[in-house]
């Protein structure tokens, strides 16, 4: 399989350095738009509409033939040809580069929009991963804290100043927290599986996503000042909608064309005869307008065939304007989500530097003796949930701003940039 630029570089340079094999956040975007199997596929339909644009003029081609005969009898013998041209203009026909032009166009804007959503994907991806792993390190280090609980307590087991109850619940405890690490650990390798596929990477690739949980700074103040009108027109799923109004408004021109105008056909011929070493020809031009009288009564195909066009347009409207109403709606409920994240953030931190230093004094008076276990071990709890809630909310945040930049049709990143 063929390796991509972005990952081929990243490799060799942590070859280089004897390292493990990482990604950075925009080394796996780049990766992405490279070997995803998606857009590649987008991709080619948008090459083959830009083919199909490229000839639509062949409709303007006129049609050409040759033809030859001979003919002999009685010491006399003829030769002859022809060749004619003729060429047929039609709403149809003068229909067809606008068509091809707005099939390249939406295929354009298909791509486009894979690329956006095959880069959010990945965006998302890539900080679940980091969450993830976030939380494999809090069991490992809630493993640890464990461990050293259940020294502590056997230490005052053996020295006859504490229960030998306390040693059992704590290894207990010590050997509940096994089972969840592994689960951590497995959750972690089957999201970086999906990881994987997403990048175009053959399974089993030696790669690691290497980042923080951090947001951009002052992106939450930038994602406050944005105008969330703005996703009324940039939101992918609006321009896709307009792209699919502009067909039907085509639509509804052709068919209107096919009933009020006339078709032209255009011909032309030449037939030379050498008989008897004498040469004669003839040739023939001939021109054609043509209307159909049918096509204009109220009950005819072509005139029920405008009425349809006509509702496929109403009713795009009306999902247009639907559209737009509701990714500003959801613009506006992700500067809210946005701004209630970083308020638990900021919390959340305050209440992981709480429950450090509340469980630093526990252990202290554990070992001291004027706390027992079953306290030094609900301050430990406390200490992995408030360290747990500070990386989900962190999370939470990023991914409201990058969802926030994707409704806005913003580069991702760009909020709080500057």
């Amino acid at each position: 399989m063929r390796i991509p630029i972005a990952l081929a570089v990243a490799l060799l340079a942590t070859a280089a350095a004897g390292a493990q094999q990482t990604l950075g956040v925009d080394e796996a975007v780049a990766t992405a738009l490279e070997g995803n199997g998606s857009l590649a596929r987008s991709k080619i339909d948008m090459e083959a509409a830009s083919r199909a644009l490229s000839l639509a003029w062949n409709d303007l081609v006129p049609s050409l033939s040759l033809g030859a005969s001979a003919s002999g009898g009685s010491g006399r013998g003829s030769v002859g040809g022809s060749a004619s041209a003729s060429l047929s203009l039609s709403a149809e026909s003068l229909h067809a580069r606008a068509a091809a032009e707005l099939a390249y166009e939406t295929a354009a804007l298909a791509y486009e929009t894979a690329r956006r959503d095959v880069e959010l994907s990945t965006r998302t991806a890539f900080y679940a991963l980091l969450l993830k792993r976030e939380k494999i390190r809090l069991a490992e280090q809630n493993a640890e804290t464990a461990r050293k609980s259940y020294e502590q307590a056997e230490a005052r087991r053996k020295a006859g100043v504490a229960p030998e109850l306390d040693a059992l619940s704590a290894l207990v405890k010590l050997e509940k927290l096994g089972p969840t690490l592994d689960s951590a650990r497995i959750d972690y390798e089957s999201a970086l599986d999906s990881f994987r596929q997403l990048l175009g990477l053959e399974p089993g690739a030696a790669v690691t996503p290497a980042g923080a949980l951090d947001a951009p700074a002052g992106a939450v103040l930038a994602a406050a000042a944005v105008d969330p009108a703005t996703a009324g027109v940039a939101s992918p799923s609006v321009r896709t909608l307009g792209r699919s109004r502009a067909a039907a408004e085509a639509s509804l021109a052709k068919a209107r064309r096919a009933v009020y105008s006339p078709s032209l056909s255009l011909s032309a011929s030449y037939k030379p005869t050498l008989s008897d070493a004498s040469l004669s020809g003839s040739g023939s031009l001939s021109a054609s307008v043509s209307l159909g009288l049918d096509d204009l009564l109220p009950w005819s195909d072509a005139r029920l065939a405008v009425s349809s066009a006509e509702d496929a347009l109403a009713k795009l409207d009306s999902q247009l304007a639907e559209a737009g109403t509701k990714a500003i709606a959801g613009a506006a409920a992700l500067q809210r989500e946005i701004a209630q994240a970083a308020r638990s953030l900021e919390t959340g931190r305050l209440s992981e530097s709480l429950a450090e230093r509340t469980y630093a004094l526990t252990e202290e008076a554990y070992r001291y003796g004027t706390k027992d276990l079953l306290t030094l071990q609900n301050a430990q709890d406390s200490l992995a949930e408030a360290r747990l809630a500070v990386s989900e909310e962190s999370y939470a945040l990023i991914i409201a701003i990058l969802n926030l930049e994707y409704a806005l049709g913003e580069p991702f990143g760009s909020l709080g940039r500057n």
